[in-house]
């Protein structure tokens, strides 16, 4: 009775025991180590054979995070191949290879070898699941996981019998079967010695195992790999196949027997294909390879194929299979290259099936018979729809331009031209383009049609492409000799240098001026070095500035011997400078830089100068000393081979039409035979607000072939804008549109000083001076209407003609007299000095040319004398003074200035105010100038004459005396030439008062 107490309290505890343990692990707080020491002495331990032990270690391990069963992650290794080689590299071209190549007459390398003959890194997995075809062996881990009845994990290793041994259970047999057989019968056996315990088998540690690889590969060796490695992976290790190996009879050797691996059938994914686990003892053999055939031309992998093991030969499909057959789909020839007997190559055509053997050293082509594309049409240029449509849907233009919504504009392209389309055609007979202009404007309204053919291309023009074909075809039409003259002749050597010139050097470019070679160009262009001076490279430049057209052909040629010094922003052509925003036009080549450069046949690309030629600035020399910014290219004709692209624009330019006048884009354009002149119009951006549509006229020109004349013929018409459809035009023909006239002139006259309203006025055509100067309110009380200052522009430039044909005709008769002995001698040099300084102020347009008019602008003597109201130009300038109050003595007296007026002095009496005359001066030709303008000799040219009146303002000019017996000749040109210069002197005296 006792003993059944003891016992049921004993159960009763291990209840309470095992209870508690389970509130344990229910509850949600999760106790520390110390609660989970202190469960187990509440429990009072256990053993581990007990249920109660094995709950508490679980509890342990839950609370503390600690586990005894092992990880089965995978854990991985990265073993790298004895030489490693770089990418894409298999090592130089192998006899075959070479051999091969020149039985094709092209490069052809060997199959496979890019990826089989170089090393590569080998991850090799160390632990966890396996598949159940891995054989175990010696060395294995196995782990042994329990749960339920009994919850342990055991780890042991396949010992030298093969065997493995768990406490507990028999030993089972695992060297040399696979995984997933021996983990049947340990877990039948785990199942039998532990009743309601779930059985858990996996392999731990996989086995190192040791293979030799010998024969064709990089770096044959002994290799330490993982029991899972094959042997692809101890190829990579070795290094790859060298190019003489054999991919196709690579042999693993075990034991007695040998394994045989085809390596092409990896490569090209045939399902067959299977690499061969490696084991402990193996020894890979990769041998020479022995046959191959190679295949070129229309093939998707044109190679040198290696053939099977044994083989000398294979069927053609065979050969065709691996080169993955022919690019597309098509009909084709096969050309076998032989090699006979007696060592003779010969070609031998086969059929096309197939069927046809290929032997050793033989070299496949493989030709398309035909490659014409036939019910095709394509369409190129600027639309949204590019590319290939059949012939049988789009029969002509009309079929294929069926919508305007093709011609959209696209951002950053520019707008499509519909006024000078083309159709290119290949004829099938000749093989030799031919263009059919068109309009698509034509097309889209049902006017024009053109049937198409097969290989036609319909190119649409863009408008950058119009204006560049349309300035060239304008270009052509105003210089003839051009078309005729396509190919000018090469560029003439540089002019000659001038012995006589004057050596003035002038400032080159840093980056030409320091360079070395301008010394030695300058002497190979004949320029001597002076004597006793060395030719360095400041001595080159100093010769080459001396005449500027040698600088500019130097710089030309230093520029393009030396990039660096080239200008990095090259200058525009003239379609990108008619054309803002388009780069690249398609005469223009992309150098290696990027920039661009100017490529047409007929324009000429050498920097020329004429010999005299002034300086040159860094830009014209081809250098330039900032970075140009690039713009993005924009090629035009894009598509279009070059060929065809002459074509286009040499058949398009013969359909050129000019407009000028008041339209808002005047210029060249393109339109198709009876295009009407509304479209011409709104091409040219529409007409101005200021045409006149009253009489506009358009200039043809009636070619007559036959005959060989052209005849002109000029239309005026007036019509309104609603009625321009019913104007035809022809090609060549010019379109002008004038303005309205208008009685308003084209600028503006000044009136300043003393007027009412000073300032610029309009005028209208023959508007009078008094008519202006009554819109001007008048004079003011302080006017000196006596001294009015009236300048004009186009007398101004009379008088600078007229200057510098005194000063031509004084330089001449100057040297005349210098020349000549007994007139040097009489001569002195200040004489001299003082006409070379005349001529310069007259060179140098100093002074006279002011453009002074003398006017009247009294009113009682206009209306005495309506002729003298002078009639307005644009530009012209008066200025009203004040009242002076004084006159002006200049020239050869002793204080030149001004002397308070007093109406009862004269002319001698300033001149005796100023301190007299000089020695030189010339007493008989002293003149006066008149506030007008007009000047009057004090003599009058007469002994009778009366001496001129003096008024406010005027100016006493003393000119200097000249020796008659030398200048005899050129006096009368002094005497005018002074007076013209005290004329604008009095002029600017007057305006300052």
């Amino acid at each position: 009775m006792t003993k059944r107490i003891g016992a049921t309290m004993s159960a009763g505890r291990k209840w309470a025991r095992h209870a508690m343990l389970v509130a344990a692990l229910a509850s949600s707080v999760t106790p520390g180590l110390a609660q989970a020491q202190g469960l187990s002495q509440l429990l009072g331990g256990g053993n581990g054979n007990d249920l109660t032990g094995d709950l508490l270690r679980t509890v342990q391990q839950r609370l503390t995070g600690q586990s005894t069963i092992p990880s089965l992650q995978p854990d991985v290794q990265v073993q790298n191949p004895a030489v490693q080689q770089g990418p894409q590299v298999y090592g130089p071209p192998s006899a075959i290879e070479r051999l091969m190549s020149a039985r094709a007459g092209q490069p052809i390398r060997q199959y496979g070898y890019e990826v089989f003959g170089r090393g590569a890194p080998v991850v090799v997995r160390q632990s966890g699941a396996l598949q159940d075809g891995y054989i175990l062996g010696e060395g294995d881990e196995i782990v042994l996981t329990l749960r339920g009845q009994q919850n342990a994990s055991y780890r042991t290793r396949v010992d030298r019998d093969g065997r493995v041994v768990f406490p507990g259970l028999p030993p089972v047999a695992a060297a040399g079967r696979s995984f997933g057989g021996f983990r049947e019968d340990l877990e039948d056996a785990a199942g039998r010695a532990l009743t309601g315990t779930e059985v858990l088998v996996s392999v731990g540690a996989v086995r190192q195992i040791a293979v030799r690889v010998t024969g064709e590969v990089n770096s044959p060796g002994l290799f330490n790999l993982s029991g899972l490695a094959t042997a692809m992976d101890a190829l990579s290790l070795a290094g790859g196949i060298k190019n003489t190996g054999s991919l196709r009879d690579v042999q693993v050797v075990r034991g007695g027997r040998s394994f045989r691996l085809d390596l092409y059938t990896l490569l090209m994914g045939d399902a067959a294909g299977r690499d061969i686990p490696l084991a402990e003892g193996d020894r890979i053999v990769v041998p020479l390879q022995t046959s191959a055939v190679a295949v070129v031309g229309q093939v998707k992998r044109p190679a040198i194929y290696e053939l099977p093991a044994g083989q000398q030969a294979t069927p053609l499909s065979a050969l065709m299979a691996m080169a993955g057959g022919t690019e597309v789909r098509g009909s084709y020839r096969y050309s076998i290259l032989r090699t006979r007997d007696d060592g003779k190559r010969e070609m031998v055509q086969v059929g096309a099936g197939g069927g046809a053997t290929v032997h050793d050293g033989d070299v496949v082509f493989v030709a398309p018979t035909a490659d014409i594309s036939l019910a095709k049409v394509e369409l190129r240029g600027a639309t949204t729809l590019n590319g290939s449509y059949p012939l049988e849907t789009v029969r002509s233009l009309r079929g294929l331009l069926a919508s305007s919504d093709m011609f959209a504009p696209a951002v950053g392209r520019p707008l499509p031209y519909l006024l000078a389309d083309a159709v290119i055609r290949l004829d099938p007979a000749t093989l030799q383009r031919t263009v059919i202009p068109f309009a698509v404007s034509d097309v889209l309204e049902g006017k024009a049609d053109v049937a198409l053919q097969s290989n036609d291309v319909v190119y649409i023009t863009n408008v950058a492409e119009m204006r560049y074909i349309a300035h060239k075809a304008g270009d052509l039409q105003r210089n003839p000799t051009r078309k005729v003259n396509d190919h000018p002749d090469p560029v003439p050597p540089p002019p000659v240098p001038d012995a006589n010139a004057a050596l003035q050097v002038q400032a080159l470019p840093p980056g030409l001026a320091a360079d070395p070679r301008l010394a030695q160009l300058a002497a190979i262009q004949g320029i001597q070095l002076p004597a006793g001076q060395p030719g360095g490279a400041g001595q080159g430049a100093a010769l080459l500035a001396a005449n500027p057209a040698y600088a500019a052909y130097a710089a030309n040629q230093l520029s393009q011997q030396n990039p660096a010094l080239q200008d990095q922003g090259p200058p525009k052509p003239e379609e990108e400078r008619l054309n803002p925003g388009i780069v690249a036009p398609p005469d223009i080549l992309t150098a290696q830089d990027g920039s661009t450069a100017r490529a047409d046949d007929d324009q000429d690309q050498t920097m020329t100068l004429p010999a005299g030629a002034g300086p040159l600035s860094a830009s014209q020399l081809g250098v330039s000393q900032a970075q140009h910014s690039r713009r993005p290219p924009l090629r035009l004709f894009v598509g279009l081979d070059d060929d065809t692209r002459r074509l286009l624009v040499g058949t398009l330019t013969n359909y050129h039409v000019t407009v000028v006048g008041e339209v808002n884009n005047p210029g060249d354009f393109l339109v198709m035979p009876g295009a009407t002149l509304d479209k011409l119009v709104q091409a040219a951006g529409g007409l101005t607000p200021k045409v006149d549509l009253h009489a506009f006229e358009v200039t043809s020109a009636d070619i007559d072939n036959a005959s060989g004349l052209s005849r002109t013929v000029r239309h005026s018409y007036g019509l309104p804008v609603a009625q321009f459809a019913q104007v035809a035009l022809k090609p060549f023909d010019r379109v002008r549109f004038n303005p309205v006239f208008s009685d308003r002139d084209t600028g503006d006259v000044t009136l300043s000083g003393e007027v009412k309203f000073p300032g610029g006025y309009e005028i209208l055509r023959g508007e009078h001076l008094s008519s202006v100067l009554a819109r001007a309110g008048g004079f003011t009380d302080a006017a000196y209407p006596a001294g009015v200052v009236f300048l004009r522009q186009s007398v101004a430039e009379s008088q600078r003609d007229t200057l510098q044909k005194e000063a031509d005709a004084l330089e001449r008769q100057i040297i005349s007299i210098v020349g000549n002995v007994s007139g040097k001698v009489q001569v002195t040099d200040g004489e001299i000095a003082y006409v070379t300084q005349m001529i310069g102020r007259l060179r140098q347009g100093i002074g006279p040319a002011s453009g002074r008019v003398a006017v009247h602008v009294d009113p009682r003597e206009i209306a005495a004398h309506p002729e003298l109201d002078l009639v307005m130009e644009p530009g012209d300038q008066l200025v009203v003074p004040r009242q002076p109050s004084a006159v002006v003595v200049s020239g050869e007296v002793m204080a030149p200035g001004g002397i308070q007026f007093r109406g009862d002095r004269s002319v001698d009496d300033y001149i005796a105010m100023a301190g007299g005359m000089t020695e030189i001066a010339d007493d008989d030709h002293v003149f006066v100038v008149q506030p007008d303008g007009s000047a009057i000799q004090v003599d009058g040219g007469g002994w009778l004459s009366s001496p001129p009146k003096l008024a406010p303002g005027s100016v006493i000019v003393v000119p200097r005396k000249l020796r008659h017996f030398t200048w005899d000749s050129i006096l009368m040109d002094i005497i005018q030439v002074t007076s013209q210069l005290a004329i604008t002197g009095a002029s600017l005296a007057v305006i300052s008062k």
